[in-house]
């Protein structure tokens, strides 16, 4: 239809036409092979900032590791420390019974009822 109403309006060239077409369709395909080229650039691109961030997620799950791992090493430190705390404390206050017995035997009583106490254990 086209060709017949180029045909009846004007006097086309038939290779003239053809080489238009081919021309035209040769404008096609670059146009075609600029976006396709365009488009893998971005693809490209785009699979770089993955591998990036797929390191990046690597790294970050290995620094977290050891961070967990740390951390479970500080809590039994530090409940081993907080054990050892209590221990200690128990220790103090036995010393001070200790210490305090001492001040009430020899310091609050009389010389006399010390020896007393004394004799009174060895016989």
């Amino acid at each position: 239809m086209l060709r017949k109403l180029l045909t009846e309006n004007f006097e086309v060239d038939q290779p003239q036409l053809v080489q238009h077409i081919y021309r035209s369709l040769e404008d096609i395909q670059q146009k075609l092979q600029e976006d396709i080229i365009n488009k893998q650039a971005i693809i490209d691109s785009c699979n770089n900032d993955i591998k990036t961030l797929r390191t990046q997620l690597t790294n970050k799950d290995e620094i977290i590791q050891k961070l967990e791992t740390t951390i479970s090493e500080n809590q039994r430190s530090i409940e081993g420390n907080r054990q050892l705390i209590n221990k200690l404390l128990n220790d103090l206050e036995r010393m001070q019974q200790d210490i305090d017995w001492y001040k009430r035997t020899y310091e609050k009583r009389s010389l006399l009822g010390t020896i007393k106490q004394k004799l009174s254990r060895r016989y």
